[in-house]
């Protein structure tokens, strides 16, 4: 949906005044922070971009879908009509209905658009008056818009609600899979190859997608940033507004040290093989359903463990294939220029095997739904952060 849809309109008078007053007094008592003129003109006035058509339109076109398998906005090839089309986010047209989860970026909760009763995921971000943070808020939210993907989850708009900016998105009722693999655990289960197999070439073709079609690097993955539908459908959430900004303007590593590459953590520019090295942890610890670091370390003792120490690895005892085992020894090369990219590696056995096997073969929707006991009366709900 065009950040169009929901942001070349007037925002409600209230809001505006507010906004006004705060950017134009830089001595203001008021709490709320000084939000530039530019951002409040871009939130409230954003033309339909027309290159979101022109992606759309070349997206499935022969040359890409060799290398990312296909880029349409869903599997299909077709549009999703697009029930806020014609309305403007607004915060008193949402209904708050429960909190999904908080974290570093933020709060997420499951809100409910009044006037169409449609059901998103809203997210709020503390707005920094700092005019770098707003200019790169700014540029993410224009690389918001612009996703369309079935491994991206949909960006409905966003809007400014006091202090903050309320990012909604498409909501995956079947939660992040950090959730997924906790509940796993508890009902004494087990994540079956195939199954994982089917998460890390979901996840493989949203990196490609995000770097050859935005040129964007996630920089956050791990496994509450890959979330899933009830239908089976795994997709990437939080890289960019929610996840690096928050981040890097707060130079904190605070929450996402367990994920950081070698490279990173060293003080390095943070290029693409990154993410695979995130992949390969988040991997781990979805089959194992744990961390697989230690739990008890300082956050620079656990940055040098990073560094110095084994990659973690699946213990030996346990029936994981070798095209498994070799998958993620590529994700943990620590040299990230023999490090293949997203792209490289998924010409991988792993990845290239799971990519043969069909819906009705590795059955994901039947998975996630025997996850939450669909149906059944103690059936728990699941968050997505």
């Amino acid at each position: 949906m065009s950040l169009a849809r929901s942001h070349a309109r007037k925002m409600k008078p209230a809001l505006h005044v507010q906004l006004n007053s705060s950017s134009g007094n830089s001595v203001s008592p008021s709490p709320a922070p000084a939000i530039s003129r530019p951002l409040i003109d871009f939130l409230e006035r954003n033309p339909r971009d027309p290159a979101r058509e022109i992606q759309f339109t070349n997206a499935g076109g022969e040359k890409e879908a060799q290398s990312i398998r296909s880029i349409p906005e869903t599997p299909g090839g077709t549009r999703v009509p697009d029930p806020l089309m014609n309305y403007t986010l607004r915060p008193e047209d949402m209904i708050t209905l429960k909190k999904l989860g908080e974290g570093s970026a933020g709060t997420v909760c499951k809100v409910k658009h009044v006037p169409t009763g449609f059901i998103m995921a809203r997210k709020h971000v503390r707005c920094d008056p700092n005019p770098d943070f707003q200019r790169l808020l700014q540029r993410e939210l224009k690389t918001l818009d612009r996703c369309h993907s079935p491994w991206i989850v949909t960006f409905y708009g966003a809007y400014m609600e006091d202090d903050e900016l309320a990012i909604c998105m498409e909501y995956c009722e079947g939660g992040s899979m950090e959730a997924v693999y906790k509940r796993v655990a508890e009902k004494e289960q087990t994540i079956s190859e195939s199954i994982l197999g089917k998460i890390s070439e979901a996840v493989l073709n949203g990196l490609v997608y995000l770097h050859k079609m935005h040129h964007v690097i996630h920089r956050d993955l791990k496994p509450s940033n890959i979330v899933v539908t009830m239908e089976g459908r795994i997709k990437l959430c939080d890289f960019g507004v929610s996840g690096d900004l928050v981040n890097s303007l707060a130079e904190t590593f605070v929450g996402t040290s367990y994920y950081m590459a070698p490279e990173r953590i060293q003080g390095g520019k943070y290029p693409v093989q990154s993410d695979v090295w995130s992949l390969g942890l988040t991997m781990v610890e979805i089959a194992q359903m744990k961390n697989p670091f230690p739990q008890n370390l300082a956050a620079f003792e656990l940055l040098h463990y990073i560094v110095n120490q084994p990659v973690p690895s699946l213990p030996e005892d346990e029936p994981w294939s070798a095209d498994f085992r070799d998958f993620l020894n590529q994700c943990f090369i620590k040299d990230f220029m023999k490090r293949p990219t997203p792209e490289q590696i998924m010409s991988h056995p792993f990845i290239d095997e799971s990519s043969k096997r069909s819906d009705e073969e590795v059955n994901m929707k039947a998975w996630i739904q025997s996850v939450w006991d669909l149906g059944s009366p103690t059936a728990q709900t699941p968050k997505v952060v």
